[in-house]
């Protein structure tokens, strides 16, 4: 039989041993996050999420739970790995918890969804077809509730985010983040069943017969892995057609020069360091950057200062209000600068505002997206029960911004529409949608170019702020703009709508980057369909584990010995 799957009567769904499974797990999880930064080698979550799904496939529910959790524990914990270095392994193992735990709910829905879909009395390529985009859509329904719940939910660590660097990544200004992941976890669930199907029996039913039989153990075993390594190849051929997708177009109207500074200053929770020093950093590192561009004869439209770079309540404080007035003019650009207000309500806010050679404009975005134990504690006195030396690191409780993420600038060459993303908001999917001025912040002006500033001195030399950047890139291309993505210490880039850097800093230095980027107006398809596409792909996931239940309770426990017996007495009368 020509099909990489023979077909065969509905009978107990093979499965790979649970020793074997758990194995598969563990090194599906480890390449996953292997494709992501620093190693960021992108093919590995072609190689990942098969492996974690040809661990999942067709298993028990309990097995299928459990290979779940090993894969997320062999992802997220070294993922992850940079919340110890400051804070320890508590808040490292309760959010490893937390993601472990979804991981373990998908591998329990994805092992109901394909073992009952695998008794429908279609052919045996369906049958793959219709368990492959059910498990898709868990994949992607997986990631969605991970960025929703709890406390606002964590988008980190997507599928789609391993092709930062990769050739797929212009799909994602046509399908979104959520597309993208789908389509990886589509070309995965195929290759994880073909696995299945080669290694571990037909991957469909039990052997109906003795010639059947001789293929099992057999030169038609062989012949079986042959057309294994023909799908991978044609899904390998899919996958490169989809790469040759150029990114989505969006008009320009026109371009800006901008340029970004990186203090590295000591702006971590634990740095020893004045009141000032930040800022000092800052101002320091600006008039080196005009100095620099006086003597070349060059200029700019506005300048980009990271999050927290003005400290704490700039406003109230005239001479830092004065020396950025006085850079301001020097440069004959606006300053963007972060820092940290205190509303007359006594809220906090972690807030970006723009500054010319008149002082404060007024132009004002608030952080969306607080993080939760850090920027605020949610539920204080019972954690505090728990870890009370942790909890009152945490003094201020930030409130979430409910501001335009879309500020109007009047740059040096003329106005222009920034939208603004600081630190995690870049990760969340409503707030590129609020980049278009859509949404509850969207204020209905839409952005030409983004600026995400973010500190991220309090994760040292790990791994977090590279895989920070790899989110903004793919930002920049789901949306079509030029990003602007500038840290305190790093990693600070300008990326390009392609996804291309034209200029990057070196971490933990003192610089400063300047380039010429377009400014860009209109919407991709993945910012005007993406909510649609992700709301297809979860419907698929939900229906599919539904109609493996049904399908399962419908048909009835299978015991693989009793039609193996059936078989056997089979081929004795024959």
């Amino acid at each position: 039989m020509s099909s990489a799957f023979p077909a065969a009567p509905a009978a107990a769904p093979r499965r790979a041993h649970w020793i074997v499974s758990l194995a598969l797990a563990a090194l599906g999880g480890l390449a996953l996050d292997a494709a992501t930064p620093s190693l960021a080698w992108w093919p590995m979550a072609l190689v990942g999420a098969p492996l974690v799904l040809a661990a999942v496939w067709q298993q028990r529910a309990g097995l299928g739970a459990l290979s779940g959790a090993v894969a997320g524990a062999a992802f997220w914990m070294p993922q992850i790995s940079w919340l110890t270095l400051y804070l320890g392994p508590i808040p490292w193992l309760a959010l490893c918890g937390v993601m472990i735990a979804w991981f373990a709910l998908f591998g329990l829905a994805a092992a109901l969804a394909t073992r009952g879909l695998a008794r429908l009395r279609l052919s045996p390529q369906a049958v793959v077809a219709v368990q492959s985009f059910a498990v898709a859509g868990l994949w992607v329904l997986r990631e969605q509730l991970q960025s929703t719940w709890p406390y606002g939910g964590f988008a980190w660590g997507r599928l789609a985010h391993t092709q930062a660097e990769g050739p797929l990544a212009p799909l994602v200004s046509w399908v979104g983040f959520s597309g993208l992941s789908g389509l990886l976890a589509l070309a995965g669930a195929v290759l994880g069943a073909v696995l299945v199907a080669a290694w571990f029996g037909t991957g469909i039913a039990a052997v109906p017969d003795a010639a059947d039989a001789q293929d099992v153990q057999g030169s038609k075993l062989r012949s079986r892995r042959l057309r294994l390594l023909a799908v991978v190849v044609g899904a390998s051929l899919a996958l490169g057609m989809l790469a040759l997708v150029p990114p989505a177009h969006v008009e320009r109207a026109g371009t800006l020069r901008v340029a970004a500074v990186q203090g590295n200053a000591k702006s971590a929770i634990f740095d020893d360091r004045e009141n000032g020093d930040v800022f000092r950093d800052h101002v320091e590192a600006t008039a080196t950057l005009l100095d620099r561009l006086e003597a070349e004869g060059e200029t700019v439209d506005a300048i980009v200062w990271p999050e927290n770079s003005a400290e704490f309540a700039l406003p109230d404080q005239p001479y830092r209000e004065l020396a950025l007035r006085e850079l301001s003019e020097r440069a004959d650009a606006p300053i963007v600068v972060g820092t940290v207000l205190r509303d007359p309500d006594d809220t906090f806010t972690n807030s970006t505002l723009v500054y010319d050679e008149a002082g404060g404009t007024g132009v004002r975005y608030d952080k969306r997206r607080p993080v939760p134990f850090a920027e605020y504690m949610p539920n204080r006195e019972f954690f505090r029960a728990l870890v009370p030396d942790l909890v009152d690191l945490v003094r201020l409780d930030y409130r979430a911004g409910t501001r335009s993420a879309v500020l109007e600038i009047d740059g040096a060459g003329g106005s222009f529409a920034a939208g603004i993303a600081i630190c995690f908001d870049i990760i969340f999917d409503d707030h590129a949608v609020a980049l278009m001025g859509r949404g509850p912040t969207g204020g209905g002006v839409e952005s030409q170019v983004i600026f995400a500033q973010t500190n991220n001195a309090d994760f040292g030399r790990t791994d977090e702020s590279a895989q920070q950047l790899a989110i903004a890139r793919l930002r920049a291309v789901e949306t079509g703009r030029a990003l602007v993505n500038i840290s305190t210490v790093g990693t600070s880039a300008i990326v390009l709508p392609d996804g291309a850097d034209v200029d990057r800093l070196t971490p933990f230095t003192r610089d400063a980057m300047v380039a010429e980027v377009p400014l860009s107006t209109g919407e991709t398809p993945a910012l005007r369909y993406g909510p649609v596409v992700a709301a297809a792909w979860m419907l698929l996931g939900a229906a599919g584990v539904i109609a493996g239940v049904i399908v399962g309770a419908i048909r009835g426990p299978i015991d693989g010995s009793v039609f193996r017996r059936r078989n056997a007495a089979q081929r004795e009368t024959d």
